[in-house]
């Protein structure tokens, strides 16, 4: 199973909000910390607003902020709102000899649920907090410094 890039870059917006512990970012910043398309970021962004992730502001002082604690942000949820389908595999594309008596199938999804109930263990607080993905992000933080000095 592979996320899709939208729900990457759903994690990805939720990490660098998270770490502003309540700051308001704007989207701009985030397309040019993570050198994505500032268009795709909004796609993304409006829709974890309507999924209740972030809170957005509109005008000349807006931006987003996180809509719930760090705490209360586990993986496994967001991951779910974010991906249109998590089915492992597409039974009902083709016409399948096995379909009506099939295990493969119930046995994928209980899979795709064990994956989810992992996913859930960890929190946005959990990521935030990890010291490997502190260093990570002070690493990223300096090089952009010193690429705004150019």
């Amino acid at each position: 199973m592979q996320l899709t890039l939208f729900t990457d870059y759903a994690l990805r917006v939720l990490l660098y909000v998270g770490r502003q512990r309540g700051r308001q970012c704007t989207m701009a910043e985030v397309a040019a910390y993570f050198r994505i398309s500032a268009e795709h970021l909004r796609k993304v962004i409006h829709r974890m607003a309507r999924e209740g992730w972030l809170e957005t502001r509109r005008g000349r002082r807006g931006g987003i902020v996180l809509a719930r604690d760090a705490e209360r942000v586990r993986l496994g949820d967001v991951v779910r709102s974010m991906e249109r389908d998590l089915a492992i595999v597409d039974c009902d594309a083709l016409e399948c000899v096995l379909a009506p008596r099939c295990s493969l199938k119930a046995a994928l999804d209980r899979g795709g649920r064990a994956f989810i109930a992992a996913l859930n263990e960890v929190t946005l607080a959990d990521l935030v907090a990890d010291r490997a993905m502190r260093r990570q992000f002070r690493r990223i933080d300096i090089r952009a410094l010193a690429a705004g000095a150019d």
